[in-house]
């Protein structure tokens, strides 16, 4: 036998042989540490986008209506105002603060809920309410009548009416079926916002809890990605932005 045909013979024997016991597959174990990797690196992402970029938020409650109603989820960008860490009563640094108009998710300094409101003031102005009138440095907000409520519990509210109002060259809708109140005219602190729910018949906001530090505010709502009423799924304002 010539020495190509004995290697030949040599290599079909040794692939014959069972594999030794202290042989270790390393490729088995480089694929599951391959996939823990990529496992790992996509929860990582996932926590850093939701702690710093965005974050979905769910609506409870008729005090945004006829803007946000009971069972919409929304979009909400925490990147605008500050570093708002999971289970903190207040950002860890701020390099933001919201504008006239925003609607907005604070943390209550009242009792450390997540709440949604709208701005109406900043640091330094002055805030009223005269009549069914919110002033602003002595500037009536505009109140036109769009009629009565057909959205949320609002149309079941006896004598509730849609008014389209403005402010910060942003134009929205609020709701009331009966005579707001709001403690005495105040300045706004600086370092601080007031805010009003769109319902003003049932929020509890600024005239209760007082202005908010913009340290509790932990970003601003964009755009409502889902909405599930009592009747079902509301497609029609599933990707809406928020006004």
């Amino acid at each position: 036998m010539n020495a190509p045909e004995s290697e030949a013979e040599e290599a079909r024997a040794r692939a014959l042989e069972p594999p030794h016991p202290d042989v270790v597959d390393e490729s088995g174990w480089e694929k599951i540490a391959a996939n823990l990797k990529t496992i790992g690196g996509a929860v990582i992402l996932a926590l850093i986008i939701r702690t710093c970029l965005f974050e979905a938020f769910e609506i409870e409650g008729p005090s945004m209506e006829p803007t946000l109603l009971n069972g919409d989820r929304v979009v909400v960008a925490k990147f605008l105002y500050g570093l708002f860490l999971p289970f903190r009563e207040q950002a860890e640094f701020t390099w933001g603060s919201p504008e006239l108009g925003d609607v907005v998710i604070i943390k209550s300094p009242h009792d450390g809920v997540d709440i949604v409101k709208r701005v109406v003031a900043l640091g330094g102005d002055r805030i009223e309410l005269k009549g069914e009138v919110v002033h602003r440095n002595g500037v009536a907000l505009p109140r036109i009548d769009r009629g009565r409520c057909t959205t949320g519990q609002g149309a079941h509210q006896p004598g509730c009416r849609i008014y389209e109002s403005e402010i910060g060259g942003r134009t929205f809708e609020t709701s009331s079926a009966t005579r707001s109140r709001m403690p005495q005219p105040m300045v706004v602190p600086e370092g601080h916002v007031y805010v009003l729910g769109d319902h003003r018949d049932q929020s509890n906001d600024s005239r209760t809890i007082g202005p908010i530090p913009i340290g509790r505010v932990k970003g601003k709502a964009l755009s409502v990605y889902w909405s599930n009423g009592g009747n079902g799924l509301r497609w029609d304002r599933k990707f809406t932005a928020v006004r």
